[in-house]
């Protein structure tokens, strides 16, 4: 509530609670970024696909003529809030992702009497769908541009099984220092010549490699299309003799483009084969509930925790950690935000309350209650209240177990 012009308010505890607490996420903020900016970058990208899924809602409820009063950033203590309109937007305390507030979500939501006709609880079965798919199908959409923008401009990454390139670079080994790192060598360089000599095959390279023990070398690399030629002096093994360089090798990966009509098509069927892709993750992670908490409760260290990276649930600690791994191009990056928001849209989809699908699922019990020109039935919110309290508590449950796991065993490709 405003003062007079002539006679200025003082600031409320709570304001200045909000103002310093505001200061202090802003300083972090700073802090992060100037440590760790690829992580914060990430992490970053991944709350405005939060943001994004919410503004899905929003869009498809105002649409649809329903009313919203709230959008926010975060969760927990407001930080900044402004209203326009009949919705008050703003940032609050916990950046752990969005929300939207639709009046009417429920029966037992308390409304205006003037506001009735545009809850959500009244409009028609499709127009609920709609409201309540949104956020997924804005997943799916941001995916898809991905995979266009992939496939016409940065490239689909595929493996070459007939060529290889560095995978790491190791500066010693059993004591000896081994000269890769120093020579300049980096991950995804292909040495394609030691002294002349074609290595474009591996065992071309180590043989090469093995047979110079101590002996000054020029090692020809192919870096991102350019060839440079680089002098260094290979280190020996003092038990075999042979001459060591100091690189491991993985198969080479290559980056094709297309035209803007074959981008979309080549979109189009990554996209399909994404979502089959989370269908199956998603039944494999309940199927195999066993091993994924042999997994969150394995000590720090067990190789076992990564041991078949297909079934080894990952969660957003470890999303961010690779996707601000510096070795990773915009091709990689572009193609992991594709699948994490395609495996988000399908896992909002669950047909259990609160995930969209759970609204889903009663819109749909309730248009079948309906049946047979019967009248509108609403559900009692308070009947799956034990549900959302079991579902939620799991929730966070597994992903304290994940940020363990993600810190404790990190995924290293």
């Amino acid at each position: 509530m405003k003062g007079h012009a002539d006679e200025p308010q003082a600031p409320t505890p709570s304001s200045a609670v909000r103002t310093s607490s505001g200061i202090a996420a802003l300083a972090a903020l700073a802090l992060l970024a100037w440590n760790y900016p690829f992580a914060v970058g990430a992490a970053a990208v991944l709350a405005g696909v939060l943001f994004m899924h919410e503004f899905g809602h929003f869009a498809a409820a105002r649409a649809v003529g329903m009313k919203v009063t709230d959008f926010f950033l975060g969760f927990g203590p407001r930080l900044w809030s402004f209203r326009r309109g009949e919705t008050t937007y703003g940032l609050r305390a916990l950046p752990l992702g969005a929300y939207v507030r639709v009046i009417g979500m429920s029966s037992g939501d308390a409304v205006e009497p003037g506001d009735e006709h545009r809850a959500y609880r009244v409009k028609s079965y499709p127009r609920r769908l709609l409201v309540v798919c949104a956020g997924s199908l804005m997943h799916l959409v941001m995916a898809l541009i991905a995979y266009v923008v992939l496939h016409a401009a940065l490239g689909a990454p595929s493996l070459d099984e007939h060529r290889w390139q560095v995978a790491e670079v190791m500066s010693q080994r059993d004591g000896v220092v081994l000269p890769a790192a120093s020579a300049g060598i980096s991950p995804g360089d292909r040495i394609v010549g030691v002294n002349g000599a074609d290595t474009e095959d591996w065992n071309a390279f180590v043989s090469q490699v093995q047979a110079l023990p101590g002996e000054p070398v020029l090692l020809e690399i192919d870096r991102d299309g350019t060839l440079l030629v680089v002098a260094t002096t290979l280190a020996a093994d003092p038990e075999t003799g042979r001459g060591l360089l100091g690189v491991r090798a993985a198969q080479a990966v290559t980056y094709e483009t297309a035209g803007l009509p074959t981008a979309t098509v080549r979109a189009f069927a990554d996209l399909g084969r994404a979502i089959g892709d989370s269908v199956l993750g998603i039944w494999s992670l309940f199927a195999n509930f066993g091993d994924v908490i042999d997994r969150i409760v394995s000590p720090p260290g067990d190789p076992s925790a990564n041991d078949n990276l297909g079934m080894r649930p990952l969660g957003v600690f470890g999303i961010v950690d690779l996707a601000s791994d510096t070795s990773w191009g915009w091709s990689e990056r572009a193609l992991m935000f594709a699948m994490v928001n395609v495996f988000l849209g399908v896992f909002n989809m669950v047909p259990v309350p609160p995930f969209d699908g759970g609204h889903v699922a009663i819109a749909t019990y309730e248009r079948w209650r309906e049946r047979g020109g019967r009248e509108r039935y609403f559900s009692d919110p308070r009947a799956l209240a034990p549900v959302v309290a079991v579902v939620v508590t799991a929730l966070a449950l597994l992903a304290i177990g994940l940020l363990y796991l993600d810190i404790a065993n990190p995924i290293d490709l």
